[in-house]
């Protein structure tokens, strides 16, 4: 159904019944808010309800912010907990703060770092390494694994240029 002052589709329908006769009224959101059918906006209601309690009851004033580039709300965010676009990590970075201090309340990682684990052998002289990569690149060959004996071959000629 259509509004019947212009014609938009309709929201809000009403019959009222006087002595037998009916009268339907169909409006659209604007017209219905003109004739003060109800409000602009449904918080307004809830504010004008809750306003004598508000310095006793713990509401929290929630603007609802909007990221510019994907238009996804803070509201949207809350209730799905996804967000639109990069940027809206810099938009919601408050919200974003808090869920963090939640799941992860530390403020230092824990975890202990890996430890080097040590040799005990002595620091190899060049001819030395030399030879180990010899053997390694032999082993290498006889496996058929040429691109690890190519890799150990320019090694080795690294080393033995650093040498002359």
């Amino acid at each position: 159904m259509n509004c019947d002052r212009c014609g938009k589709p309709s929201v809000y329908h009403s019959t009222l019944i006087v002595n037998g006769v009916s009268q339907t009224t169909n409006l659209c959101r604007d017209c219905a808010i003109k004739e003060g059918v109800f409000n602009a906006s449904p918080a307004d209601i809830f504010d004008e309800l809750f306003m004598p309690f508000a310095d006793i009851l713990p509401f929290e004033q929630v603007e609802n912010i909007v990221c510019p580039v994907c238009k996804t709300s803070l509201r949207e965010f809350k209730q799905t907990r996804k967000l639109g676009c990069p940027n809206c990590y810099e938009v919601f970075k408050d919200e974003i703060s808090k869920i963090v201090k939640r799941i992860a309340p530390f403020t230092t990682h824990k975890q202990e770092p890996t430890k080097k684990v040590r040799t005990n052998k002595k620091v190899q002289s060049k001819q030395e390494k030399i030879e180990e990569l010899r053997l390694k690149m032999a082993d290498a060959v006889k496996e058929e694994r040429y691109e690890d004996a190519a890799k150990l071959k320019k090694q080795i000629k690294a080393l033995e240029s650093e040498n002359e």
